[in-house]
């Protein structure tokens, strides 16, 4: 039998990192090959997702951070359940930190698997103030048996930035991106056909994410789920319009917004600061409906049908979350002006058309693992 690794963003304290690797794994292991995930486990990522940041990343940074003081004990918490999904969730290998350790890693695969998430991102959470070498490990460098991409993304990488990689991305054997116009773009870049595949988070249905994580809602009440990856700033602007939508819709609100902390005494809302990644999917799986700012909140959303408003920037800086969204016919559920939840009427979505898109996206990401790994 094979033996696969995987190398992703897995152990970020990022609802999106954990449940993308998670799902990598779990959809690999159903094609009946041993999947493991590899531990690389950045000194930078543990900085970015301390409790509080070291000065290197701001005053605006560290000021945010102490800004939640009085959650201290929630966000610990938090922390703790991350690890714990780590470690009864995922097969995992022996852990390492710096690039030239990987080299005893590579001889335990037959292949090895680079994806998802934004790992050939230099300006990604982990990467923006580290060294380039430091995404070498992602880049499979140094491994010489079969090198498979599994939407990698290289989001806002400049042209110059990625002729940095360029040479290492073509001795993969197989390349494929998450969103479709990085996949336009790195086909013309390389000279070969690069596929567009779904996120790994896509690949398990929304009930078989219900039956391996034990998934069930979280109140015995209606509720809409608002989840941001914002500052103290940007979650000021949007609760009162979230929450005239929620009173509009008859729901009480959950607030998720590991970043910021904003105190609300009202007896309608309530904050979550200490959601671990099944206690989300579990709040996200019982909602009425969504409103977030995030990649994984969005997609997460549409796999379990629910109704969801995408709030994004305009002008095109949002292309990770439209990309996927127009694909599968939910422009409408791009929301620029967070101010049209209450003021704008919105059709429900019609999650029997979407599915049916779905699955075959779904379909062919999944012909498209088999064709790499069997």
């Amino acid at each position: 039998m094979k033996n696969i690794g995987i190398i992703t963003y897995h152990s970020a304290y990022n609802y999106g990192s954990a449940l993308q690797a998670y799902a990598t794994q779990s959809a690999v292991k159903a094609l009946g090959v041993n999947a493991e995930i590899i531990n690389y486990r950045m000194l930078e990522q543990r900085r970015f997702y301390s409790l509080y940041r070291p000065a290197k990343f701001g005053k605006k940074t560290v000021v945010k951070d102490f800004m939640q003081l009085p959650v201290h004990m929630k966000r610990k918490e938090r922390q703790q359940k991350f690890e714990r999904f780590f470690s009864e969730n995922m097969r995992l290998s022996s852990e390492f930190s710096e690039p030239e350790d990987a080299v005893d890693i590579w001889p335990k695969y037959d292949i090895v698997i680079s994806g998802s998430d934004q790992i050939w991102n230099k300006h990604s959470c982990e990467l923006e103030r580290n060294d380039w070498k430091y995404m070498e490990p992602y880049l499979l460098k140094g491994y010489v048996g079969k090198k498979v991409s599994y939407a990698s993304s290289v989001a806002n990488m400049t042209d110059g930035e990625l002729s940095r990689i360029r040479s290492d991305i073509e001795k993969f054997a197989y390349i494929s991106m998450r969103e479709k116009s990085s996949a336009k773009r790195m086909t013309k870049l390389l000279g070969r056909q690069v596929e567009n595949v779904l996120d790994p988070t896509f690949l398990l249905t929304a009930e078989q994410w219900k039956g391996n994580l034990k998934i069930t809602g979280m109140l015995n009440m209606p509720y809409v789920l608002y989840y941001s990856l914002g500052g103290i700033k940007k979650i000021s602007a949007h609760l009162k319009p979230v929450k005239d939508f929620a009173r509009k819709i008859g729901c009480k609100l959950i607030v998720v917004t590991p970043f910021a902390w904003h105190p609300s005494l009202e007896r309608l809302t309530e904050n979550h600061p200490e959601y671990g990644p099944v206690e989300f999917l579990s709040a996200l799986s019982g909602a009425n409906a969504v409103v977030t700012d995030s990649y994984h909140g969005t997609i997460l959303s549409v796999n379990f049908g629910k109704e969801l408003y995408s709030i994004c920037r305009p002008g095109g800086a949002e292309f990770r979350k439209t990309d996927i969204l127009e694909r599968l016919g939910l422009q409408d559920r791009i929301i620029y002006d967070i101010n049209d939840l209450v003021e704008k009427k919105f059709e429900p979505i019609d999650y029997d058309k979407i599915n049916r898109k779905l699955e075959q996206l779904r379909e062919h990401s999944l012909n498209y693992l088999k064709g790499a790994l069997l």
